[in-house]
Order: C-alpha cells, then sequence, then structure tokens
C-alpha cells in the first residue's frame, strides 16, 4: 500500500475508531498484566518468607546439641526437604556445626544477613536463592546461628509461566479485538456509506434524492432520519425560491409590458401634451406598483432573515388604540362597524420594531375592511394571560373557503386574484404579516368560515422583569 492510500486508510473514521478502542484495550491489559504479576510476587514472597521462618522456628525447637555435635530428628529432616529448604548451622563460635539437605553441597554464603531478615543472593554455583538468619536457643542459651535457603527459580515458575502466558496471550487478544472491531465498525457504519452516496448525488437541480434504509432506531438510524428531514426542508426552500422567482417575475412583468406599450405608442405618432400626460400618468402608476412591489419584496426578505433593527419597548395598547380610532373613521365612511375591546389597567408591554408591529396591525386591518360587506363588524380584541399577548382581529365578511387556509401565508398566493390585481395587491400581505410575527417570537393563526368571517389571532410574549 502507498503511503497516500495509507494515509487516507487511516483517517477512515472506522479504523481510527478501532485503533483507538485497541489502544486502550492494550492498555487496560498491561496495566491488568502488571497488576496481576505484582500481586503474585507479592503473594510469593509472603509465602517463601513464611516458610522460611516456619523452617527456623521448627527447627529451633527440634535441634539439640549434643556436646559439639548438633542432632536433627530425621522426620524434621524430611519436612524441610519436602519444602525445598536447607540450612547451614553455626555453632556459638560461628563455626560450621551442621548441614541440612542440600547445604552439604554448597558453600557457606558469605556475606550472611542480618538476624530475622531474608535476602536474596546469588551462590558461587550461580543459583539464586533467599536465605533467613535466625538464632538457635535452648532454654535462653545461645547455641548457634540458623541459615536456612530456599531456592528461588523452582518458587517463581509460577509466575514466569503466568508472564510468558501474557506475553502470548496479550497480542493474540488485541489482534482478534482489532479484527472484530474492524467487523463490528464495517457493520455499524455501513448506513454511512449510503448517506454519502446519497449526498453525493444532491444538486441544487435535484432535492428528490432520500435515504432509504431499513435501520433501526439507534444513532445511525436517527441520523438518516435527521438527514432526510433536512433534505426535505432544504427542497421545500428550494421550491419555494423558485416560485417566489417565478411570481416576482410575472408581477413585475405585467407593469413592465404596460410601461414599453405606453412608450411604443408614445413614440408611434405625434400627440397632444394632454395626451402625453395622461400616458406618463399610466406610466407612472406602473412605476409605482413596481416600487411598491420591490420594497415588500426588500421587506419579506429582511424580516425573514431576521435584519430588524435593535428592538425597544413597545405600548401595545397605546398603538392599537390609535389605530382602532384610525380605522373607525374609514369604517365608519364605508358604513361597517370597528369595535376594539380591551381591558384597561393592564401592562401591554412587548419588546420589537414599533414600525414593524404597525405593519401587522394594518395588513390585517386592511383585509378586513377590504372582504367585509356593508354592515358587517370589525372585532379587535387584546387580551393578556400571565405572558402570553394575544391579539385577534375577527371579522363577519365573506370568509375563506378551507382549501385555501393552509396557503394564505404562502407568499404572492392570492384568494382571489382578479379582486386583489384591481385592488392593487401582490399576495404578500400575510407573508410578511408572519415573518413580522415570527421575528418577533410569536406565531399567528386563521380561523374561517364562509358566509360567516374570518379571525386572525396573534401570540406574543411579554417581556419579563
Amino acid at each position: 500500500m502507498k503511503m497516500p492510500e495509507l494515509r487516507k486508510w487511516f483517517r477512515m473514521l472506522r479504523v481510527r475508531f478501532v485503533l483507538w478502542t485497541v489502544m486502550l484495550e492494550a492498555f487496560l491489559l498491561i496495566v491488568f498484566a502488571i497488576l496481576l504479576v505484582a500481586i503474585l510476587q507479592n503473594n510469593q514472597n509472603q509465602q517463601i518468607y513464611e516458610t522460611l521462618r516456619l523452617s527456623a522456628a521448627q527447627m529451633n525447637a527440634v535441634v539439640d546439641l549434643r556436646g559439639d555435635t548438633f542432632d536433627i530428628p530425621t522426620q524434621d529432616v524430611a519436612d524441610l526437604q519436602s519444602r525445598g529448604v536447607f540450612a547451614w548451622i553455626l555453632n556459638s563460635k560461628g563455626g560450621l556445626g551442621a548441614t541440612v539437605g542440600r547445604a552439604s553441597q554448597l558453600a557457606l554464603p558469605n556475606p550472611i544477613p542480618e538476624l530475622d531478615t531474608a535476602k536474596d543472593i546469588v551462590l558461587q554455583n550461580g543459583e539464586t536463592v533467599r536465605l533467613f538468619v535466625s538464632e538457635l536457643n535452648e532454654s535462653n542459651q545461645f547455641l548457634g546461628t540458623l541459615i536456612l535457603g530456599l531456592p528461588l527459580k523452582t518458587e517463581f515458575m509460577l509466575i514466569q509461566q503466568v508472564q510468558l502466558s501474557l506475553l502470548i496471550s496479550i497480542p493474540f487478544v488485541l489482534i482478534l479485538s482489532g479484527l472484530g472491531g474492524l467487523f463490528l465498525a464495517n457493520r455499524a457504519l455501513s448506513p454511512v456509506k449510503a448517506i454519502s452516496a446519497t449526498a453525493r448525488q444532491i444538486s441544487a437541480t435535484d432535492l428528490s434524492q432520500r435515504i432509504e434504509l431499513d435501520l433501526p432506531d439507534d444513532e445511525i438510524g436517527q441520523l438518516a432520519h435527521t438527514f432526510n428531514e433536512m433534505l426535505e426542508r432544504i427542497d421545500e426552500a428550494f421550491r419555494h425560491e423558485r416560485q417566489f422567482t417565478s411570481d416576482a417575475s410575472h408581477e413585475l412583468r405585467t407593469p413592465l409590458g404596460f410601461l414599453k406599450t405606453q412608450l411604443s405608442l408614445a413614440r408611434s405618432k405625434s400627440r397632444t401634451a394632454s395626451e402625453l400626460l395622461e400616458m406618463m400618468k399610466d406610466m407612472e402608476n406602473d412605476v409605482d406598483r413596481m416600487t411598491r412591489l420591490i420594497e415588500q419584496m426588500l421587506m419579506l426578505a429582511r424580516t425573514e432573515n431576521f435584519e430588524v433593527p435593535q428592538k425597544q419597548e413597545i405600548n401595545l395598547a397605546e398603538l392599537i388604540t390609535d389605530l382602532s380610532a384610525e380605522y373607525l373613521i374609514r369604517a365608519q365612511e364605508q358604513n361597517k362597524i370597528l369595535i376594539l375591546d380591551m381591558p384597561s389597567g393592564i401592562d401591554f408591554q412587548l419588546q420589537g420594531i414599533p414600525q414593524l408591529i404597525h405593519q401587522v396591525l394594518v395588513n390585517l386591518l386592511e383585509n378586513a375592511l377590504k372582504y367585509t360587506d356593508t354592515g358587517d363588524t370589525i372585532h379587535i380584541q387584546l387580551r393578556k394571560q400571565w405572558q402570553d399577548i394575544a391579539i385577534s382581529i375577527e371579522d363577519t365578511g365573506q370568509g375563506i373557503s378551507p382549501e385555501h387556509i393552509p396557503h394564505l401565508f404562502d407568499r404572492f398566493y392570492r384568494v382571489d386574484s382578479a379582486r386583489t390585481r384591481d385592488s392593487g395587491g401582490f399576495g404578500l400581505g400575510l407573508a410578511i404579516t408572519k415573518a413580522i410575527v415570527q421575528a418577533h417570537g410569536g406565531n399567528i393563526q386563521v380561523r374561517s368560515e364562509m358566509q360567516k368571517g374570518t379571525t386572525f389571532i396573534i401570540h406574543f410574549t411579554a417581556e419579563t422583569g
């Protein structure tokens, strides 16, 4: 494998996951092995020390001094040899008085360890033994010195076998763990390949691709589900943008067409000043219509992207009172009834942009006036419950057909396209209204019934503190 391919392979998530897992497992196994060997060695050292100490106590109890000769019962000698213990017995003058077991074949160690201590030494034959030195007494009379030895090679054979087993088994376990981890990582991350393949097939012109996998409800399954939801939102946003561009182009094409026609007619033949002024007035109306459309589109774009100035405190009660007074006059001129229902003594303070909230109320009141007949009633109500401020604008007008309600807040959507075009509307008013309300952290709902009227309800959260 070439170096670039090797680096690419090591950058793969599954490989790094397995490597980190194996490294952590290796660390834990090594720590376990070290602790295990240390515990075994400590236990073995304790056992050796106790064997030597008990053997010294046994010899101190059974050895007799007869003249210059030490007498040791045969049974006790056999017991010591069965434990692997051998011994030198020094008389009170320091000379060698007797030996037990293999000590007769070995030279007396030099130097001799201190009394009641155990020490590892290497004998002249190269054998490592542990020595234990103790006094030989009888009736509080010093008879000599006991030097007991125990070979360590045999005693530590178990530890050496454990160390060898660990040395062989740990790499084997790590290799199996790595292979098993790689297998499990491949299985667990295989859906990621499908997600990546789907992502590569997505383009701005084709957002219809989805991840079609039968996955459990685990992290990968949730990732695939979230990815599909994200694609759905992006696809919906692109559809909205394409529709927005198409509708905006259509809306601009009409006044531009009229404007071009008026210019062509103005140049087609000689005209009087009054005729030219009339044509210029029509062209000015077309320009005004395009200006209003562009302004509304810019407002919608800024509001949807939260490009709003610094918020300030708004007195909703005062704002609605002023607006209702203005629209009361207009309603009376059209023989319609406008009622304001607002409790007194309640704080209706809201943090926001006064001009935008004003625009929301104007849009809804304009619609209410537009779609109510003579004698109909427009009811404005302001309520507050805890921190929830609710504004409702209800009319007893024509109502809205149920199939139109889900699309009321879509851009350029018209319930009655012919009528709204005649009155200069673009189908952006309610879209702007919803965007402003959402930019202020609120929501807007609509209820309507044919021939009974329509109610728009806005909910805001009042500022605390």
